[in-house]
C-alpha cells in the first residue's frame, strides 16, 4: 500500500441524501447537459452521473449508500480490457480509463473484440458506462472534442489525467479540481487531525461539497485504521480499494451494480437484519437465494453482451 494512496469513507449514518455530492460531481465534470436515457438498464448510474446516493430499504428512507466506482485493489475491469485502456494508479489508488485507447466494439491486434467486458466484470455500484459523457474523447489536430463518441467512463476520484482537459476546472495533469481549507497553514488527516496529509490538499468534488460531512477523504491506511478501531463502535463496515462505508446504526449490504440485488435482495436483507427474531431464521435462506439470483443474472448478462458482440 502506497503511503499516499487515498480513499473515501462514507459514514452512512450522517448521509441525508441531499444529493449535493451528485450535483457537485456533475458540475465539476460539466455533465449537466447530458440527458439520462433508459438504454443502460443494468446500471444504477445514468449517463450524467458518476456517483449516486440510494436508499437500501424498500421505502425511500435511510440508510443511504453511495454508489460509485470502488477503485478496487485488484480491479477485474483492468485485466479484461482488450485495449489495456483501464489502469490503476498505484500511487493514488485511482482507477481510470484512457479514452484514447478505449474502443467499444473494436478488435485489438490479437483478434479480441471489445464486448464491454469492463461492464460485465464489474458487479459493484460504479460499473463503467459506455456512451456519451466520457471524461475525454480523442482530439484531432487540436479540434474540439466530439462528445458523441462512445467511450467508457466512470468516477476517477476527481483525478485529471491529461494536459489540456476539455472541461473548465477539470484538473490538469493529475491535479484535483477542488480544495479543502488549510488548517494552520498545513493540510491534515480528515479523521486524524493531528496527522499531516499533504495529499488532502485537494479533495474529490463529492467529499468537498457534502454539507453533512458524511464523506472523508484520507489516506487508505488512515481509513483502515479508523475502521478497525474497536473504540469507534461500528455496527458494520466494509469496502475495498479506495471506497469504504461504515455505520454505527445499521447492518448494510455493500452496494452492487446489479439492480436485482439492489432493488430486491438488499432491501430484504436490510429488513431481516433489522429484526432480531427473523435474522436467525431467514437470513441464511435469503442469502442463498440472493447468491443464486445474482449468478443467474450475471450469466444472462454475459450471454446478452456476447451475442451483441457477435452481431457487430
Amino acid at each position: 500500500m502506497a503511503a499516499n494512496e487515498m480513499a473515501i469513507l462514507q459514514e452512512i449514518d450522517k448521509c441525508v441524501r441531499c444529493n449535493g455530492c451528485v450535483i457537485s460531481c456533475k458540475r465539476t465534470w460539466h455533465m449537466l447537459g447530458i440527458v439520462p436515457t433508459d438504454d443502460l438498464p443494468h446500471q444504477k448510474l445514468a449517463k450524467n452521473q458518476r456517483v449516486v446516493i440510494k436508499p437500501q430499504k424498500r421505502v425511500d428512507m435511510g440508510p443511504f449508500v453511495r454508489f460509485s466506482c470502488w477503485h478496487c485493489e485488484n480491479p477485474p475491469c483492468v485485466g479484461r480490457c482488450p485495449f489495456k485502456a483501464i489502469q490503476k494508479n498505484t500511487t493514488t489508488g485511482a482507477v481510470w480509463i484512457d479514452p484514447n485507447k478505449c474502443n467499444p466494439g473494436g478488435t485489438n491486434a490479437s483478434g479480441v473484440t471489445c464486448v464491454q467486458q469492463c461492464k460485465i466484470d464489474c458487479q459493484r455500484g460504479g460499473v463503467p458506462m459506455i456512451g456519451e459523457g466520457s471524461d475525454y474523447a480523442p482530439t484531432v489536430d487540436g479540434v474540439v472534442h466530439d462528445f458523441t463518441l462512445k467511450k467508457a467512463w466512470k468516477c476517477t476520484l476527481c483525478t485529471g489525467t491529461y494536459v489540456g482537459a476539455p472541461y473548465k476546472g477539470a484538473g490538469l495533469d493529475g491535479d484535483l479540481p477542488t480544495k479543502t481549507p488549510a488548517v494552520g497553514g498545513k493540510y491534515h488527516s480528515d479523521i486524524y487531525p493531528s496527522r499531516e496529509v499533504p495529499e488532502a490538499e485537494h479533495q474529490p468534488a463529492c467529499v468537498f461539497t457534502c454539507p453533512a460531512k458524511a464523506m472523508h477523504y484520507d489516506t487508505r491506511a488512515n481509513i483502515l485504521e479508523y475502521l478497525r478501531d474497536s473504540g469507534q463502535g461500528w455496527k458494520s463496515a466494509f469496502g475495498d480499494g479506495s471506497m469504504f462505508w461504515a455505520s454505527h446504526k445499521f447492518t448494510v449490504a455493500p452496494p452492487k451494480a446489479d439492480p436485482f440485488v439492489e432493488d430486491h435482495i438488499s432491501p430484504m436483507l436490510s429488513s431481516v437484519l433489522s429484526n432480531p427474531f427473523a435474522k436467525a431464521a431467514l437470513a441464511p435462506t435469503l442469502v442463498a437465494a440472493g447468491v443464486l439470483a445474482v449468478m443467474a443474472r450475471r450469466a444472462k448478462m454475459e450471454d446478452e453482451v456476447s451475442v451483441a458482440g457477435e452481431e457487430r
